[in-house]
Formats: C-alpha cells, structure tokens, sequence
C-alpha cells in the first residue's frame, strides 16, 4: 500500500523530506538517542534503530536532510483512530530552531485536511517541554497521560488536534 502523504508539497526550503532507506536507519538511530528526550530514558540505539527498521503497510518515514547532511526523521502512522498519528518527529541539532517544526506540522495538517481525516495526535514525552509547546501553539490538546509506553518511570502525553484547519 502507499501512504497518501506527498512529501512534494511540504514547504520546508532546502531541505528534503526523502523516503527512509534501510542504509540510513543505524546511523541515524545513534543520532537520535544521543539526543533529549531519548537520551534522558536511556532509551537504547538497537531499539530505535529497529523501530526505525520496521515496515509497515500503515507507516511511512521520511529522512531529512540538508545537502547529504542528517537532519532527522519524520514518522507517520495512518489510519490511526480517524487520522494520522505522527509518531516520531526528531529533528537533530543542526535542525532545531529554524522554524522547521513549525513547517512540518503544517505540512501534516494540511495533508490530513486534504484526506478529510477527523483528527491529527501526536505524542510526547512529559518532561519535553519544548515539544509540547511546539504541539500545544499549534493548536494541540492534551488529551491523556500514558504512563510507561516508551520507557518505565516516564509518562508520555497524548496530544490531539481536532477540528482541523490548515491555518494554524
């Protein structure tokens, strides 16, 4: 199955939203877990990488890069509870702060918008305050805790956007 998600019609400048080859899934697994929130958990680079390994006819990732260089990883799962649920969104160090975020939540609206889906969710780790504020400026809502999904002893939050307007 292919995932109606168009890559072509993100708005992110020189930056590529290519589909995740095989090749890329170690090297960027080590990149991710270096960082926070994986870092704090502990959370191991064989366990991400083989998440990151993982086909799936519902899921489609994408690598970011910049001219050949990492910028992180963008994880769709669809359907998930009557839209999709962006499962992972890192974006390394050299990425962050640049408005790109900002981009490509903009980019799954309005692609969710245009799929007539009900909802768009997203989850987060309750110690990422960053990326919760991100979420909730983008009109996100909290909607329940999950305690230990990713790791024991941290709670993750689950975030729903409802309704959906590609304006945000």
């Amino acid at each position: 199955m292919t995932l109606p998600f168009s890559a072509a019609s993100a708005d992110l400048g020189e930056i590529s939203l290519d589909p995740l080859r095989s090749e890329d899934c170690a090297r960027l697994a080590q990149s991710i877990v270096a960082m926070a929130p994986w870092s704090v958990m502990n959370y191991p680079a064989d366990d991400m990488r083989s998440f990151l390994e993982a086909t799936s006819d519902t899921v489609i990732r994408y690598r970011l890069e910049r001219r050949g260089e990492d910028g992180g990883i963008v994880s769709i799962r669809y359907p998930w509870l009557k839209g999709p649920y962006l499962e992972l969104l890192a974006l390394l160090p050299n990425f962050q702060g640049k408005g790109l975020g900002t981009r490509i939540l903009r980019w799954l609206e309005r692609e969710t918008v245009r799929l007539e889906a009900r909802n768009l969710w997203v989850c987060a780790s309750s110690f990422n305050h960053d990326a919760l504020r991100l979420y909730e400026r983008h009109g996100f809502q909290r909607v329940a805790t999950l305690p230990g999904l990713v790791v024991d002893g941290y709670d993750e939050i689950l975030l729903r956007k409802f309704p959906l307007n590609a304006q945000s």
